[in-house]
């Protein structure tokens, strides 16, 4: 309990001098503001939050690399490689609505590839690459980072 104080303290700090302000009002919305969010936050047990950080590195590093690939693959449009621009729908699978969110913005992140829409009546998902021309490798690929995900417990 005490270290949920000492971070609702450090937060509600933080805020305040975001705003630069020690009016009353503002310290009192700080202080309701850092509890909340320090409450939300806390964990069970370090163990819990050794896995969250270790699944957090592995997202990051899984989505550095498809950003490297991707830039590899932009590069090589923009110099003349034949392509095929299009969309490609991939399966929404069992994705849960914040594995759909986490996938859209780290789709995103690869500068050939572009979250479109995610069709919930028909549970897809949909991408536009500079180089659909094997939509099914596509799908292969976001089914293996997903299945990675799952099974580092990221997802």
């Amino acid at each position: 309990m005490i270290g949920t104080l000492v971070r609702a303290a450090g937060l509600a700090g933080a805020y305040l001098l975001v705003l630069t302000s020690v009016d009353p009002g503002d310290v009192a919305i700080a202080a309701v503001l850092g509890l909340g969010v320090a409450v939300a936050l806390r964990t069970p047990s370090r163990l819990q939050l050794r896995a969250r950080l270790r699944g957090a590195a592995a997202i990051l590093l899984q989505t550095a690399a498809e950003m490297v690939r991707g830039t590899a693959r932009a590069v090589a449009f923009c110099l003349g490689r034949p392509s095929r621009p299009g969309l490609v729908e991939v399966p929404r699978g069992d994705r849960t609505p914040a594995e759909i969110a986490l996938w859209g913005v780290l789709t995103g992140e690869s500068p050939d590839e572009l979250v479109v829409d995610v069709d919930a009546e028909r549970d897809m998902l949909i991408v536009h690459l500079v180089d659909a021309s094997d939509p099914d490798a596509v799908r292969a690929r976001h089914a293996r980072t997903h299945a990675r995900w799952r099974r580092e417990g990221t997802g």
